[in-house]
């Protein structure tokens, strides 16, 4: 594969940002009004999307955050203050803590709900000043988002060669995006940077197989895993059993973790263990396991977060554990019937 003019070396490059403070005579503010968002508290270590702010079932998530020990909790937006509905699926902080790129899906249908066909987008929020920006727009589906540790740019995965998902990168404004992979018959999906750069983490899907974790530096594209067993399909989503998704790595980069599809029960939603690996793709160790729904992970200063769903208690949860599956912690508890998804750390001041 041919390398871009900017690889992910690229973390070198200075960015300036669109929300530097304007002086005279710049151009107007590019960001709009939209409904009040609060930035999080000083102490809150972890975003999270959920709709339990509300008792209805599917009804669309909001931001939230909280701190390491479950204090604190707080909603950040109200997307869905307004006539127009928002599902705010995933959110990805700056290293300000200020801004975050958000995944979400607006009713773009004018039904007044949110489903198939709506309008999926990466939106820049600046949650102090209650003002908005896109960044990615619908037409590129964007499918995961993701912030450099330095603020210089994103990552996501979204549209790209043969109508499935390639990894592409984006600076702050919007401008200057820029393909990583176009391989027309392999999705590059759910891609993570490196704390430092150089390096991003993502899913592997080769058309007709199954899920594996790769790792993308520069022109150098390598597999860790090979997956699990099983050939059969979790309906409605691109995995078959034994399929690994939603890798992250660990603040060292000396692990990474991701989920691994283990049965397509539950409701919909498989059941999902939890892992780690080395970089070079020895060592898989298992840190969760069972017969629960759990969702993308991510590594952070007080181990590794996640979502599960237990449906014989009926609830679900935020949790966090070390990385040998230790000191497990129930951050925030919820029915069953409420959504709680994609928990990230936030940078610390």
């Amino acid at each position: 594969m041919k390398p871009p003019a900017r690889g992910l070396n690229l973390l070198v490059i200075v960015v300036t940002s669109v929300l530097l403070p304007s002086c005279k005579g710049d151009s107007p503010n590019p960001f709009a009004d939209l409904t009040p968002t609060v930035a999080p508290r000083p102490d809150a270590e972890i975003l999270f999307t959920a709709n339990i702010h509300g008792t209805r079932s599917g009804a669309p998530r909001e931001l939230f955050a909280v701190a390491g020990d479950g204090s604190g909790l707080t909603r950040l937006t109200h997307r869905n203050d307004g006539a127009r509905p928002h599902d705010v699926v995933e959110a990805a902080p700056a290293p300000d803590r200020i801004k975050v790129a958000v995944r979400e899906v607006t009713d773009s249908s004018g039904d007044n709900r949110i489903g198939p066909g709506d309008d999926e987008s990466i939106v820049l929020l600046d949650l102090a000043r209650s003002v908005e920006a896109e960044l990615v727009a619908a037409s590129r589906r964007p499918s995961s988002v993701d912030w450099s540790s330095d603020g210089s740019l994103l990552i996501y995965s979204g549209l790209g060669a043969g109508s499935i998902e390639d990894m592409l990168i984006v600076d702050p404004t919007g401008k200057d995006e820029q393909a990583l992979t176009t391989t027309p018959l392999v999705r590059e999906r759910r891609p993570r940077l490196a704390v430092g750069g150089g390096a991003a983490i993502y899913e592997r899907i080769e058309a007709g197989g199954k899920g594996v974790i790769a790792v993308y530096r520069g022109a150098t594209q390598f597999a860790l895993t090979t997956g699990g067993p099983g050939t059969e399909q979790l309906p409605g989503t691109p995995y078959v059993l034994g399929s690994d998704a939603d890798p992250v790595f660990s603040p060292d980069v000396r692990l990474a973790t991701f989920r691994r599809l283990t049965g397509t029960g539950n409701g919909g939603l498989g059941t999902w263990d939890l892992l780690t690996v080395r970089p070079d793709g020895t060592s898989p160790t298992i840190v969760a396991t069972g017969p629960l729904y759990r969702g993308a992970p991510d590594w952070g200063p007080r181990g590794i977060v996640f979502t599960e769903a237990d449906s014989a208690q009926g609830v679900t949860r935020l949790v966090v554990v070390q990385p040998d599956g230790s000191e497990r912690k129930v951050l925030v508890t919820a029915s069953s019937n409420l959504t709680i998804t994609n928990p990230r750390w936030l940078p610390q001041p």
